[in-house]
């Protein structure tokens, strides 16, 4: 592969969302993982299309929309099952509008349980669905030349496990230590 300014350019940008996703995965609050994932969408969609990989691209432009929309929790209209399904059509339709291959489906199939998992509103069930996400975008990265992506990814994974050891585990062994009682 040839390195070329705008793909050193590329992984830079991607080096901004993989920071941006780190932090994501440490919130306890909802409100601010949505925050930190949308900055990340951002950034993302930025290192895709500078690397030509739409397919990338798509399921993070998408994201931001969804990211803000769900931040808006204490707006009734926003609780709406309506969303999760329009953003989850929209990732499907515009990956077939501009498919190149079914290397395309990793990044649609993962947006897709993102999606749900941030419209399920806990973050424990948010990081648990992600890890499996983090394993589609590595393929995907590993084909299309993002390297920073498949740093993020990695790394991804392994917030994802330290949050659970800090956050989620705790708590767990407090319920079942309750109903012991």
């Amino acid at each position: 592969m040839e390195i070329t300014p705008l793909k050193i350019i590329a992984q830079l940008i991607g080096g901004l969302g993989m920071a941006a996703l780190f932090i994501s995965y440490q919130q306890t609050k909802r409100k601010r993982l949505l925050f930190c994932k949308l900055c990340a969408d951002v950034a993302w969609v930025a290192h895709y299309l500078c690397l030509g990989a739409v397919g990338g691209a798509i399921p993070n432009f998408v994201g931001i929309f969804r990211e803000i929309i769900f931040m808006q929790e204490d707006k009734k209209w926003s609780k709406s099952p309506v969303f999760p399904a329009i953003f989850i059509v929209i990732n499907w339709a515009l990956s077939i509008t501009t498919w190149k291959s079914a290397l395309n489906l990793l990044p649609i199939c993962a947006s897709t349980a993102v999606t749900i998992s941030l419209f399920v509103k806990k973050p424990r069930v948010t990081r648990a669905i992600c890890a499996p996400v983090s394993v589609c975008f590595i393929i995907y990265d590993i084909f299309v030349g993002s390297w920073i992506g498949i740093i993020n990814e990695s790394v991804a994974l392994v917030s994802i496990v330290s949050s659970f050891i800090k956050n989620d585990l705790p708590e767990m062994r407090r319920k079942k230590a309750g109903n012991r009682s």
